[in-house]
């Protein structure tokens, strides 16, 4: 409406004819039209970048695979895995031990693979450790994962915590990550859990909802007064998820451990498998109770 006024205006002190409108009018809708021409092409070239990059990440992938010698099923398992942990380069999966060990450990927690998988992932994973490092006869023993039950305290630091303490990017191993969570632990307060089952990967706590865990939290451990068969507090653990138990207003925490001490690894594993013959044999006897015939009167008189 202005733009009339002022070449009317303008018109009548300068002595030029004022120009036709509609040719203006015309020059801005082509130069929107161009704009948004272009706008469209850039976003639909990012798309086809986006896919061309998906489409060579995991063509990488299924080259690996075969110079690994993974069979078609264990690499579709690890690829489906892959793509619910949302990995964007999923053949660094296949090239690090550590990285293929905590895609595993997130699976088995959140629980999208079966029994029947985790042995075809322990197969694969000889594959993998065979290719980049010795065998030392433990690797195969990772998965197992025992029912425990013994209570031990943690201390949690949230990760808006950790981020605002450190402002910016970092890793799990980062020296700068465990020092601030260091001093951010000496802020927070001990919570008794109680160990419900344990791999050398994570571990799940049941622990009373207070609203004081949430998906993301880092873990501290320490072992409670009434003892516990391994001693976890040098390892560090991270919140996979929480799940409700209204009704008792109680939560079970699903924990990954962060990277820790091929040593005291060792160990872990050697009380899961303690503690899973030691569950068996209870399971034994209380199955060998039921069987065992009654006494009649005509025994008992015997």
């Amino acid at each position: 409406m202005m733009l009339p006024v002022f070449m009317a205006t303008l018109a009548a002190y300068v002595d030029f004819p004022a120009p036709d409108l509609r040719l203006i009018y015309g020059l801005i809708l082509a130069v929107g039209v161009i704009v948004v021409i272009m706008t469209i092409f850039r976003v639909i070239a990012h798309f086809r970048e986006a896919a061309q990059v998906r489409r060579s990440s995991w063509s990488a992938y299924e080259k690996i695979a075969k110079v690994k010698k993974l069979s078609k099923i264990e690499t579709q398992i690890i690829a489906s895995i892959v793509q619910r942990a949302k990995i964007k380069r999923p053949s660094k999966v296949l090239g690090s031990i550590r990285l293929f060990e905590s895609v595993l450990n997130q699976a088995l927690d959140q629980g999208w693979i079966t029994d029947d998988e985790v042995n075809l992932l322990d197969k694969a994973r000889v594959k993998l450790v065979r290719t980049l490092r010795p065998w030392d006869g433990q690797n195969r023993r990772q998965f197992a994962r025992a029912p425990c039950a013994f209570e031990m305290n943690v201390t949690s630091v949230s990760k808006e915590a950790i981020d605002e303490e450190l402002k910016a990017s970092y890793d799990e191993t980062d020296e700068k990550f465990l020092q601030a969570f260091s001093d951010l632990l000496a802020e927070s307060r001990l919570e008794g859990t109680r160990v419900q089952n344990l791999s050398a990967g994570g571990v799940a706590l049941l622990a009373g909802d207070k609203g004081q865990y949430h998906k993301g939290d880092y873990l501290a451990f320490s072992e409670d007064e009434g003892g516990a068969p391994i001693d976890l507090s040098q390892i560090r653990g991270y919140v996979l998820d929480v799940e409700q138990m209204e009704e008792q207003r109680q939560l079970i925490l699903h924990v990954r451990f962060l990277s820790y001490d091929a040593e005291l690894r060792k160990q872990v594993i050697a009380t899961v498998y303690e503690e899973a013959e030691r569950s068996q044999g209870e399971q034994r006897k209380k199955k060998g109770k039921k069987k065992r015939p009654a006494k009649t009167p005509r025994d008992s008189a015997a």
